[in-house]
């Protein structure tokens, strides 16, 4: 799809990246071919990435109302870079395959793209439901404490940090913005939404649309972002991949002299996740030695506290403790006990 334009109406390119997720990736893209935006404005590519069920013949049957590419199994990252090497629209939106929007959400998305045109970014609340599509909390960010929601303006640090959800599904960007960001490194093996938004950030303003406009799906397969327990193995999993996702986000960010304040900050998390991993792996001398580390670079209050408590779990209590703890935090901070 060319860069066309219906009026002042810009085109859309929405980008569909699934693996084995036929479950629910017609009901995503349903929700895109329910959209009040123009059609012929809106171009959808489903990037499959090597699913090993059924996800292709669902693709197949929506015929050519979408563009669909089918690869072999190489990564989140490398299925977006796929799905953005052939968009052609002047608007990119990521539609992860369980999520679905709102039928006005193009239209708003577009239409503030169009009442402020510096814009970079634009993102929206998201409604949490579960795998029946019932409601489980009318926004997500309420839901996992996310303090910052509702801000506009230059937001890399409030995105960098966690302070702002940047799950894939709640953003659109320009497309000469993203040209900034692609290819993404196919070894991010999770983040890859993170990656993008932070790295986005850096070029231009992010602006928000306070209406809920989209739902993410909280299932058994997208453990990420689960509520029951952790397990061990997850959370070194998620650390090691987050801390290595952190890592290629600091060296981008090292070639962008407008966003490098933020390089401490991101290099403190790093160090929370990789002491974690090493701790839990039986390697908790190593894990200590790496505790200044939280506290280099004039943290700020927040940074400080939690750099103190990662120190005490990493000197004095044991691993087993560990999913039990990080638990009660994601408690507390959903009912806005603790500030990070």
């Amino acid at each position: 799809m060319k860069n066309v334009s219906n009026g002042d109406l810009p085109s859309i390119s929405v980008i569909v990246p699934s693996y084995n997720n036929r479950r629910f990736i017609a009901q995503a893209i349903e929700s895109l071919l329910q959209q009040t935006y123009p059609r012929h404005l809106i171009e959808i590519i489903a990037v499959d990435d090597g699913s090993t069920d059924d996800t292709p013949d669902v693709l197949k049957e929506f015929g050519d109302e979408i563009v669909c590419v089918y690869q072999d199994h190489r990564g989140i990252a490398a299925t977006r870079n796929a799905g953005f090497a052939l968009a052609g629209g002047a608007i990119i939106s990521f539609l992860d395959s369980d999520d679905v929007w709102y039928k006005d959400r193009l239209e708003k998305v577009s239409q503030k793209f169009l009442e402020i045109p510096h814009a970079a970014m634009v993102y929206h609340p998201v409604e949490l439901i579960d795998s029946s599509g019932a409601t489980i909390s009318r926004t997500f960010h309420q839901q996992y404490g996310y303090r910052q929601q509702g801000l506009s303006g230059r937001l890399t640090s409030e995105i960098a940090s966690g302070a702002i959800f940047s799950g894939g599904s709640a953003f659109s960007c320009k497309r000469e913005v993203l040209g900034n960001v692609f290819p993404i490194p196919e070894d991010i093996q999770r983040g890859a939404d993170y990656y993008m938004n932070v790295i986005a950030s850096c070029h231009g303003s992010i602006e928000y649309i306070p209406e809920v406009l989209g739902k993410y799906r909280l299932h058994d397969h997208n453990l990420t972002m689960s509520q029951g327990p952790v397990d061990i193995d997850l959370l070194i999993g998620m650390n090691k991949d987050f801390a290595h996702t952190r890592q290629r986000v600091m060296e981008k960010l090292s070639e962008i002299a407008a966003c490098s304040p933020n390089l401490a900050m991101i290099k403190r998390m790093r160090a929370k996740e990789m002491i974690f991993c090493d701790v839990l792996t039986g390697r908790r001398f190593q894990g200590i030695k790496r505790i200044p580390e939280l506290f280099q670079d004039n943290p700020n209050l927040n940074e400080l506290l939690r750099g103190i408590i990662v120190s005490a779990m990493a000197l004095f209590f044991p691993v087993f403790l560990f999913p039990q703890i990080i638990e009660g935090h994601k408690f507390l901070k959903r009912i806005k006990m603790v500030p990070f």
